[in-house]
């Protein structure tokens, strides 16, 4: 369903999303290792079915203790890290502008590198290419902190936690890729076409200890959404979600 045009990483197609339904209670979750958590990339493919304040990815430990990816309740995207920002009462970024298409793909990359001697770089995001520059909050990083997201904690997609399923995703997700100990840009995930629009592309680096690709690919059972395919086996574990023969 996203394939890339002619003049752009030609032979690379994304042919399954997962579909998150909050009704369902839908999400997956795994534990990490302890990885790198100064420095490190997500990249995603999403498109919303539902609006207000829903979970994307995130490390949850207690009311007080978590990173989080998020739209928030006015649809703005939101990243929050209780440990990463100078300030722990604030986001580190929420974005001025609002993201309420339920028509389109957006290809969101966040990538953190604490230890950046620029303070302005250590957390960036990409919206289709292009690194978002306007913020209703924006937060200097503390140098060289160390975040709650790639803990050796139970990290969630599509869920803040299981019992709070008021934050729980409506949307599609695909391509979901997560980097462990590299800060890298939207160009090592995706290029611009012939015709100007923003297309996916393999990505052909290494993924660090905790990293992982999941490309929804294998819907031979319920369980087998959740695999790894970044040569890593740090598979996810489904919760609520259904295997389709389809093409969604």
């Amino acid at each position: 369903f996203l394939t890339a045009a002619a003049g752009a990483a030609a032979g690379y197609a994304i042919d399954r999303s997962l579909r998150f339904n909050s009704g369902d209670s839908a999400y997956l979750n795994r534990t990490f290792s302890a990885g790198n958590r100064k420095t490190w990339t997500w990249s995603g493919w999403v498109k919303r079915s539902g609006f207000g304040r829903q979970q994307i990815f995130g490390s949850v430990t207690s009311s007080s203790v978590f990173g989080t990816l998020e739209f928030d309740s006015s649809n703005r995207l939101n990243y929050y890290d209780s440990s990463l920002s100078s300030d722990s009462s604030l986001s580190v970024f929420t974005t001025s502008r609002v993201f309420r298409d339920p028509s389109a793909w957006l290809h969101i990359v966040i990538a953190v590198d604490s230890g950046n001697s620029t303070a302005a770089d250590r957390c960036k995001v990409y919206i289709n290419g292009i690194r978002e520059e306007a913020f209703d909050i924006a937060v200097s990083v503390t140098s060289g902190a160390d975040g709650q997201l790639n803990s050796a904690t139970q990290h969630n997609i599509g869920s803040w936690t299981p019992a709070s399923s008021s934050l729980n995703l409506n949307a599609y997700l695909a391509d979901v890729q997560f980097v462990d100990g590299q800060a890298l840009a939207p160009t090592d995930f995706g290029e611009t076409d012939s015709s100007g629009i923003w297309q996916p592309k393999a990505y052909s680096g290494s993924y660090g200890t905790t990293g992982f690709h999941l490309k929804f690919a294998d819907n031979s059972t319920d369980a087998a959404l959740g695999t790894d395919s970044s040569g890593n086996s740090n598979t996810w574990t489904v919760n609520n979600l259904q295997a389709s023969t389809g093409d969604t």
